[in-house]
């Protein structure tokens, strides 16, 4: 899978099943296959590492289509560069390198990439997300493109898309379980298990995706205290490496950046799309800056930061 999340380790087990991806393919695509067999899963089972394994791939052997779709609970402008690789991985396992050195063309699948994003951050109901944005050196017709289409799933967004298909539906209903329950529990281990677990039992009771949760529910109970944990490693890792930062200057160069915006009148969200930060790592210091206007005094913001970070 992309990232280690409840969510998108529930969503590539889902897609495991080839009837449900081709249940998914068709809405998107507005195709009406209806042999199972017509598809081919190829998810990376010995990726690079965690974050080098897609959530799910499949290929449609009428459309000759490679489909890779991914479910986020966070906005993500790396998204084409992780689906570049996930592309060129599967590719690569399924190529003799011999053939790339004859003469005959070698035909490939065409690529698909989507990414459904179901996350707190208010984000547009689809956008669309290439890889020469993040081109050091901008030019109006890029040697390398890959295009990505991130469909927000938040109640509201895609609903013809979710009319299309049952599962796609059902498992963002599940989803919304699990963010209700974390908002009575709280977002702890504990907490993460009754949340997780109660979802799970009001699924099979209302049923949907009952015969999923039945046969596989040990696997998605311990799939998501799994993802929690490296969650919340992650979450430290960026606390140590923000507080590394205050201690050797790094961050001194970031402030400037959000002073400059703010300036321009930008707000939280705006800057941290900008510089390609997740909203809650700029939050602090924003309000830092906003608190110490019109002087910004940068001692003053540092020591503000290192108060709420310490």
């Amino acid at each position: 899978m992309a990232n280690r999340e409840y969510k998108s380790d529930v969503f590539s087990m889902l897609l495991e099943d080839k009837s449900r991806a081709l249940e998914l393919y068709n809405a998107m695509a507005g195709t009406d296959y209806e042999d199972p067999e017509v598809v081919e899963i190829c998810t990376l089972e010995k990726g690079v590492s965690l974050t080098i394994k897609n959530d799910a791939s499949f290929i449609i052997n009428m459309d000759a289509t490679l489909n890779i779709y991914e479910h986020q609970s966070t906005y993500n402008p790396n998204l084409p560069l992780r689906e570049l690789i996930y592309f060129v991985t599967i590719i690569k396992d399924r190529l003799d390198d011999r053939y790339m050195y004859s003469r005959k063309l070698v035909k490939i699948p065409t690529p698909k990439f989507a990414v459904f994003y179901n996350g707190d951050e208010k984000r547009p109901e689809k956008e669309i997300f290439k890889l020469s944005s993040a081109f050091e050196n901008q030019m109006d017709q890029p040697e390398l493109e890959l295009v990505c289409t991130v469909y927000n799933m938040n109640p509201g967004n895609n609903c013809e898309l979710l009319n299309k298909c049952n599962m796609l539906n059902e498992y963002m209903i599940f989803i919304g379980y699990v963010k209700d329950n974390l908002a009575r529990y709280g977002k702890n281990r504990e907490g993460y298990d009754h949340a997780v677990g109660e979802a799970i039992d009001r699924c099979i009771e209302d049923n949907i995706l009952k015969d999923f949760f039945v046969q596989r529910r040990e696997e998605v109970q311990k799939a998501m205290i799994f993802d929690f944990t490296y969650e919340k490693q992650m979450e430290n890792a960026k606390r140590e490496w923000f507080n590394d930062g205050l201690e050797e200057g790094r961050v001194t160069k970031l402030i400037d950046l959000v002073v400059k915006k703010v300036r321009k009148g930008k707000n939280v969200g705006e800057i941290a799309e900008e510089l390609e930060m997740d909203v809650a790592d700029t939050k602090p210091i924003y309000e830092a800056v906003l608190k110490h206007a019109p002087g910004y005094d940068e001692k003053e913001i540092l020591d503000e930061l290192k108060i709420e970070q310490g």
